[in-house]
């Protein structure tokens, strides 16, 4: 037991051995790595004016609303790529949510910790599927 190595020491040296174990404990490793830094955003169409920690965020809560992956989108290891037809996709989608927000909730924006992207919200229509849990009646346009 550590405290046990103290014994032998005059109660204040003890003491002043003591937080300097504790102080030493806490202090990083001279060869620890810096935290790393979030990749810079690429290839950003449709959330422009976005920082990385807002897209990310929002591509979170997208992913959980119609139940799929990142990779459902995205080439793995390349974000940037627009190779999957379900990227363009997902960017008609968000401009499709985008209008309808700006257009029929303007004065209503997102409350906190909710989507950045204000009421109506992917989940609106998905709710967890990948396809929409509502369809559009006859007439209705098809994005």
């Amino acid at each position: 037991m550590m405290a046990a190595a103290f014994l032998h020491l005059r109660p204040r040296a003890a003491a002043v051995a003591a937080v300097a174990l504790v102080a030493l404990a806490g202090a990083p490793l001279a060869d620890a790595q810096p935290p790393k830094r979030a990749r810079p955003l690429e290839n950003i169409k449709t959330l422009q004016g976005w920082n990385g920690d807002e897209v990310r965020a929002e591509m979170r809560l997208m992913a959980e609303a119609l139940g799929v992956k990142c990779e459902h989108c995205h080439v793995q290891g390349n974000f940037a790529s627009d190779e999957k037809r379900a990227k363009h996709t997902g960017r008609r989608m968000l401009e499709m949510t985008v209008a309808l927000n700006t257009g029929s909730f303007a004065g209503q924006p997102p409350e906190v910790g909710q989507s950045k992207l204000g009421r109506v919200t992917c989940y609106t229509c998905h709710q967890g599927a990948l396809t929409p849990k509502h369809t559009a009646g006859p007439g209705a346009i098809a994005w």
